[in-house]
C-alpha cells in the first residue's frame, strides 16, 4: 500500500490596493483592470461598474465592494 503526499500549496501575498482604492466613495463599486492597477469604473451597483469597465475597454474587470464607513473588520479603528 503506497502513502500518499501531502499536497503542496503555493501562496502568494496580498496585494496592497490601498493606494489604488484610495479615491471610492464608501459603499461604491470598483472595477478594477484585469492586471489590478488602476480603476476602470465605479458605481453604486456592480452591473453598472461593469458596464463602465466594458466601456474603458476592460473585458475582465475584477469587481470590488467598498465597505461603508462603519463596515469592515477596522471599523472601529481610528
Amino acid at each position: 500500500m503506497s502513502e500518499k503526499m501531502p499536497a503542496t500549496r503555493e501562496f502568494t501575498m496580498p496585494r496592497d490596493l490601498s493606494g489604488i482604492l484610495k479615491d471610492a466613495p464608501p459603499g461604491a463599486w470598483v472595477a478594477l483592470s484585469h492586471d489590478k492597477t488602476h480603476v476602470v469604473g465605479t458605481a453604486k451597483s456592480i452591473e453598472a461598474a461593469s458596464l463602465q469597465a466594458q466601456f474603458n475597454g476592460e473585458r475582465d474587470p475584477v469587481l470590488i465592494k467598498i465597505p461603508l464607513e462603519d463596515e469592515g473588520m477596522a471599523a472601529g479603528v481610528k
